[in-house]
C-alpha cells in the first residue's frame, strides 16, 4: 500500500527523468534524487532534487471525499560560467514545466501534452520559480520551482486517488 502523496511524487520523478537534449529539452539531466539532504557534486549536474513541501486540505467534496493540495518543491541545478544565470534558470524551469506535462511514453518536447500527470490528479499549477546562484571554483545556478498539485482522495482511504 502506497500513500497517495508518494504515488504523486513517483509520477513527478518519472516525468522529470525524461529531461534530455535528445528529447528536445535545454539540458540533459544527470542525476535525480527525492528528498536528498546532501549537496550535489559537480559531476552530478545538471541535477534535480525534489520533495513534498506540504499537503493541505482544500475542502471536503462530500462526507467521504476530500480535495487536497500537495506542494512539491523541485530544485534543478547546473554548472555555469559564461551565461547570465537568470537565463539559465528560465531554461531549467522550462524543462521542468514541459517534462511534467509529457507522459513517460511520449517524453519529447514536441509530443502531445499529458495534463494532470496523466489525469491522476485534478490540477497541476506552477506557482513560483526562484533563480538560485552559487559562486566559487565551481559556480552553479538553478531554478527552485514550487508546484501545487490538487488531487481528490477518499478521506478514509489514503492509498487511492479519485479521478
Amino acid at each position: 500500500m502506497i500513500p497517495v502523496q508518494t504515488q504523486i511524487l513517483d509520477v513527478v520523478g518519472e516525468r522529470l527523468k525524461n529531461i534530455t537534449e535528445a528529447n528536445g529539452y535545454f539540458t540533459t539531466l544527470q542525476k535525480i534524487e527525492r528528498a536528498n539532504l546532501e549537496p550535489f557534486k559537480n559531476q552530478d549536474m545538471p541535477a534535480i532534487n525534489y520533495h513534498m513541501a506540504d499537503d493541505n486540505l482544500v475542502k471536503p467534496i462530500n462526507t467521504a471525499q476530500h480535495e487536497r493540495v500537495i506542494s512539491v518543491l523541485i530544485e534543478y541545478y547546473t554548472l555555469t560560467r559564461d551565461r547570465i544565470f537568470t537565463d539559465i534558470a528560465n531554461e531549467l524551469y522550462a524543462d521542468i514545466a514541459i517534462a511534467l506535462e509529457r507522459d513517460v511514453s511520449a517524453p519529447l518536447v514536441a509530443d502531445q501534452v499529458s495534463i494532470r500527470l496523466g489525469k491522476i490528479v485534478a490540477r497541476l499549477e506552477f506557482e513560483t520559480m526562484t533563480p538560485a546562484i552559487g559562486n566559487g571554483q565551481s559556480p552553479y545556478c538553478g531554478a527552485i520551482v514550487l508546484v501545487r498539485i490538487t488531487y481528490w482522495v477518499d478521506r478514509h482511504d489514503p492509498f487511492t486517488l479519485i479521478d
